[in-house]
């Protein structure tokens, strides 16, 4: 299956976080997502104006393994295969520093996956006192958790190869140490236990926060501050690092090459070819005529080279266009050390209103008559992306269970917004007393995207819409009608 959580990622950037599922006892599975984006024709964002080159600079695209998914109150528990093995790591570390390492980075990784998902679901959660009861398993076990992981530090010391390793396992519990703080902090702006009278959350939430403060102090971790010199610069950067550390071996390591490279040579051969032929045939039927060394020879000659020139470059840019919307722009291969693991493919291209199929145009749901009667059409691109796993390829990478990989795709939509009005305009409020009153309204534009996902013999489609002002991205919702 393909799944898709959209957020913002940033004021002028999009995320698609899309999670490629195969399935279990086969060889290999095959993806197909195909992305329309419907732009309004006002933001003048068009083939002339908006080439591929600039689309590919305006994406990022990465690959990673899915976390392998455990419950938070799973990790409490001494005998779950994420702590047998960071215990085993830490009771018999070898020489091989890198071993040792990559078992800290993934019980990281799994702890932070385990207490954000904790946390989601204490948000999708409507009931007051069940969210209290989830935010206080949350607490318990995060605490278990930590102190779990900390208890094998007398551990590892006990060895000299341990002493050796020790800098790993203290990236790992500083990481582990900032999900905690970060995540209790959330809580405590979601439910504001102060205002609920004390109670069993507010007092677990106090010491535990008091007690990672000092651990935290005495191990000399960077940590916020309210009063801090540089705006809590340092710890910002320290804690990007140190998660771009602890989730490295998660990602998978990519060579992107052009897919259509020697089609595109051979094409341009025969362009070559034609208007040479072309200008061939001009050359010999004038000489036939006029003979040689005269003036209309003279004269046919360079009109010929002159047209060999064009159409040559007409020819060239008919299968360049040509070629770029039937096939793939660029060809992914997923390589870990001699270990094949798939292959991605990726391309772009606008195309025509009257080209998209009807089930997209459903899904799109265009009806404003204010738009669809004035004949205004919007400028359509399609982003196609075909991804090829080897599933037992993918098994082999971890001793741990790996569901899939995610495609985690930014759109940077500054690009857009370039020619869009002021983000706010002046309005008058008439209260029926002719006051002079008024206020300002927002001046938005919107985005559409609908995915197609393909899988085995299973086709669904997505809307999400996107809302944007000249000063960034406002919101994005998916959309089910």
């Amino acid at each position: 299956m393909i799944d898709i959580k959209p957020k913002i990622h940033d004021s002028n950037t999009l995320e698609f976080k899309v999670g490629f599922l195969p399935n279990d006892g086969k060889t290999y599975d095959d993806f197909y997502m195909n992305t329309w984006i419907f732009i309004p024709e006002r933001l003048d964002v068009n083939r002339h104006t908006y080439s591929k080159d600039t689309f590919y600079c305006d994406t990022l695209s990465y690959l990673r393994l899915i976390t392998p998914r455990y419950e938070l109150r799973e990790l409490t528990d001494v005998h779950s295969l994420p702590f047998m093995r960071i215990k085993q790591a830490c009771e018999t570390p070898v020489n091989d520093n890198k071993e040792f390492e990559n078992e800290v980075k993934m019980y990281a990784s799994i702890v932070k996956s385990s207490v954000r998902d904790a946390y989601i679901k204490i948000t999708k959660q409507t009931n007051g006192e069940a969210q209290r009861s989830l935010a206080c398993d949350l607490v318990e076990q995060t605490k278990a958790v930590a102190e779990m992981y900390r208890s094998l530090r007398p551990t590892l010391l006990k060895s000299d190869e341990g002493q050796q390793v020790i800098v790993f396992y203290d990236f790992g519990d500083e990481f582990i140490s900032n999900i905690i703080e970060q995540h209790l902090g959330r809580i405590v702006k979601l439910l504001n236990p102060r205002k609920r009278s004390g109670g069993p959350l507010l007092s677990m939430l106090t010491q535990l926060l008091d007690s990672e403060r000092k651990y935290r102090m005495s191990h000399k971790y960077v940590s916020v501050e309210a009063d801090s010199t540089d705006d809590n610069r340092q710890f910002v950067y320290h804690a990007s690092q140190l998660k771009k550390y602890i989730e490295s071996n998660l990602y998978l390591p990519t060579h992107k090459r052009r897919n259509t490279a020697f089609l595109e040579q051979v094409a341009f051969s025969v362009a070559a070819g034609i208007s040479m032929v072309f200008a061939t045939v001009v050359s010999f039927a004038f000489q036939q005529t006029y003979g040689n060394f005269t003036l209309p020879f003279f004269i046919a000659l360079v009109i010929s080279y002159m047209f060999k020139d064009r159409i040559k470059d007409m020819i060239r840019n008919y299968f360049a266009h040509g070629i770029g919307s039937r096939f793939y722009d660029y060809l992914i291969t997923i390589r870990v050390g001699l270990r094949n693991i798939g292959k991605v493919k990726e391309g772009f291209d606008f195309v025509s209103p009257q080209d998209v199929s009807r089930h997209v145009n459903e899904k799109r749901a265009r009806k404003n008559p204010l738009v669809v009667n004035r004949g205004v059409d919007e400028q359509v691109i399609q982003y196609r992306k075909y991804v090829h796993l080897k599933r037992k390829a993918v098994n082999q990478l971890s001793a741990y269970p790996i569901n899939g990989i995610n495609n985690i795709v930014r759109f940077n939509l500054a690009g857009f917004m370039r020619k869009m009005d002021n983000p706010t305009v002046p309005l008058y409020v008439n209260q029926g007393d002719a006051t002079n009153h008024f206020t300002d309204g927002d001046k938005a534009y919107y985005l559409n995207f609908v995915i197609q996902c393909k899988y085995e013999e299973k086709s669904e489609y997505k809307r999400y819409r996107v809302c944007l002002r000249r000063d960034g991205i406002q919101s994005i919702e998916e959309k089910h009608q």
